[in-house]
């Protein structure tokens, strides 16, 4: 990194912690259910004829002659071609025992049936061949919310235009009130690996074997590209497993999309006084469109660095906290073999203690936090080590504080032990485990929650997350808004999402974490002494919740090692989430983040490493403090 002296350090202009400076930053959140506007009409346009598929409808069967059916709805109630219905036929009517009370009638499910002609009472449609459905059925479409997978494939747009329509279109079908929106990236993956490309998929090559395998039943497949220089969008609505598009749309990317115009506010808190434009932060004349990334400036509005501690191994794996006992920064760090604890204090590290025990336990250390588990006020460190030997794999083991040294609390082996907010109260106090598998390093959707009991760790109960939920690399945040907790996490393809329970809300179109400084060999069964058959699980570092311009809602900071000295930042706007890469200047490699709370602005740490060689097995770090001056 470029130093300005020997104390301090001038940041970039376009360092992520320029939105730590006080001030008002772009993007203000409007009301979640805003009335689209004029300049968003194109994309509006696809989200409008994906909606118009799932009006709540139901209808009985006026008669069927082989494969088509009659049913007594039509266009004055929202019937519309290529619309899918489900069947059903009413069995006997079920009564409460006691008052007597009709609750309802059974139903056996028959199929399902595709609108092909509309008239203004009724309609007419066809069924599989050997669907037992004959007139006084009932055909419907559920009134609850129906489940939709975006898949989009993005050739030659940049990631920021795609992030800017994506949130259009993904916005709006949340705001039909109608459709639960997942987000199907895998799917795509899936395809590339298969050597399909995007325009294929659009007309159906390998879309029902992809549908099946990722459990999509609705798919609403966006292609990304550019026409005439210009970014393009292709639209595809599929109602498995019929493979013929309900809906086909495309239209250019309005400009007003491709450019957002800074806005009051940056993320979806309550009001704040605005300040005056002078004094803006940099990032938010970055966000707005008037710096340069990467430029560097010594005017009143660079924002003063302090390197804290210099190390000459690689740091991989930190974390940040405020001990709720003493009101006293903590910082916990590794380097895959020991574990240190240090106190901030002013802008200098203190040691607590070291943690050393390589000569007795072998593995490499991939994580640490910092924990109130028990309530105390004094930080637990949770960590997970990990060896390929398929007799030994994965640890985990929590770390307390006696006298001034580490004293082992727990450990367990075969679940990975991961720290979180679960109530917003600015300290991780829960712990939470998932299953380690030596299938894929991490047991997908499941979860748990475990305390310390006697040295043990206990389950209490599980714990609702994604199927792509991955125990390392996430973190909770009211990013969703200030009454709820969301997870926020690196997937295994490198895409950060934010999820509210087991629903994915948004996923980055851009990569993130990367770095490849964490690089775990996983053994497959079929291993011998002749034969080793393994893959390569890489651990992507920690997002970070923390609210950056004071309004009370936290936005996501995770390192964007892709383009060296990168940062990305996820935060609301008018549109739903948006995703901006920053450039830091940091020269190396940022294998972790941690932020100290403040009346804003807030301090951010982050380890900077600049490795040795391309096996990154050694090299030196920099621990960088903003100073909020």
């Amino acid at each position: 990194m470029k130093r300005r002296s020997s104390a301090a350090l001038v940041a970039p202009a376009v360092l992520v912690v320029a939105i730590l400076c006080g001030v008002s930053l772009p993007w203000a959140q409007t009301p979640a259910r805003q009335t689209p506007t004029a300049s968003s009409a194109p994309l509006q346009a696809i989200v409008n004829q994906v909606v118009a598929l799932f009006p709540r409808v139901a209808g009985d069967i006026l008669e069927v002659q082989g494969t088509t059916v009659t049913l007594s709805v039509g266009k004055r109630d929202g019937v519309v071609p290529g619309m899918e219905l489900s069947l059903f036929r009413e069995g006997r009517e079920l009564h409460h025992p006691k008052t007597g009370e009709l609750l309802g009638k059974t139903e056996k499910t028959l199929g399902r049936m595709r609108i092909e002609q509309v008239a203004e009472a009724y309609s007419i449609g066809s069924v599989a061949p050997g669907t037992d459905v004959v007139a006084g059925d009932v055909a419907r479409i559920s009134a609850g919310k129906q489940r939709v997978t975006v898949v989009p494939f993005v050739v030659g747009v940049r990631d920021a235009i795609v992030e800017a329509a994506l949130s259009e279109i993904v916005e709006g079908l949340g705001r039909s009130g109608r459709i639960q929106v997942a987000m199907g990236d895998q799917i795509g993956v899936w395809a590339t690996q298969q050597g399909i490309k995007p325009e294929e998929f659009l007309e159906g090559k390998g879309l029902a074997e992809g549908a099946s395998r990722f459990k999509a039943e609705q798919l609403l497949a966006l292609n990304f590209k550019m026409v005439e220089r210009k970014p393009y969008v292709e639209a595809r609505f599929f109602a498995l497993p019929n493979t013929t598009p309900v809906v086909a749309s495309a239209t250019f990317v309005p400009a007003s999309v491709r450019v957002a115009a800074p806005r009051e506010r940056f993320s979806s808190g309550g009001d704040r006084q605005l300040l005056q434009p002078k004094q803006r932060s940099l990032l938010a004349r970055l966000l707005g469109g008037e710096l340069e990334a990467g430029s560097y400036s010594s005017g009143e509005n660079s924002i003063p660095l302090k390197e804290i501690g210099r190390f000459a191994f690689p740091v991989i794996a930190m974390d940040v906290s405020v001990a709720p006992k003493d009101q006293v920064p903590r910082l916990v760090m590794t380097d895959g073999e020991k574990i240190w604890l240090y106190r901030v204090v002013g802008q200098a590290l203190e040691p607590e203690w070291t943690y050393d025990e390589r000569f007795t336990t072998p593995g490499r250390i991939i994580s640490v936090q910092l924990a109130d588990l028990a309530g105390d006020g004094v930080f637990e460190v949770v960590a997970n080590r990990y060896h390929p030997d398929p007799q030994i794999l994965l640890t985990s083991f929590v770390l307390g504080s006696k006298n001034g040294k580490p004293v082992t609390l727990a450990k367990d082996s075969g679940q990975i032990l991961w720290a979180v907010d679960a109530t917003g109260e600015g300290v991780k106090k829960t712990l939470w485990a998932q299953l380690f598998t030596s299938e894929g390093f991490f047991k997908k959707g499941q979860a748990s929650r475990v305390v310390l009991k006697d040295g043990r760790v206990v389950i209490e109960g599980p714990v609702r997350v994604p199927n792509t939920f991955r125990a390392t690399g996430a973190t909770m945040a009211n990013i969703a808004g200030k009454e709820s907790r969301a997870l926020a996490f690196v997937d295994e393809y490198q895409r950060l999402r934010i999820a509210v329970d087991t629903q994915d809300t948004w996923r980055s179109a851009s990569s993130v974490g990367g770095g490849r400084y964490l690089k775990l060999e996983l053994l497959k069964p079929g291993t011998s002494n002749r034969v080793v058959r393994s893959e390569f699980i890489n651990f992507e570092p920690v997002p970070v919740a923390v609210d950056l311009d004071g309004d009370g809602i936290e936005e996501v900071i995770v390192p964007q090692n892709q383009m060296e000295g990168h940062i990305g930042i996820v935060f609301r706007g008018p549109a739903g989430y948006r995703f901006q890469s920053v450039n830091s200047g940091f020269e190396g490699v940022i294998t972790a983040l941690g932020a100290i709370p403040g009346e804003n602005p807030p301090t951010i740490i982050a380890s900077v490493v600049r490795f040795d060689n391309i096996l990154k097995g050694s090299g030196e770090t920099q621990i960088i403090m903003t100073l909020g001056e």
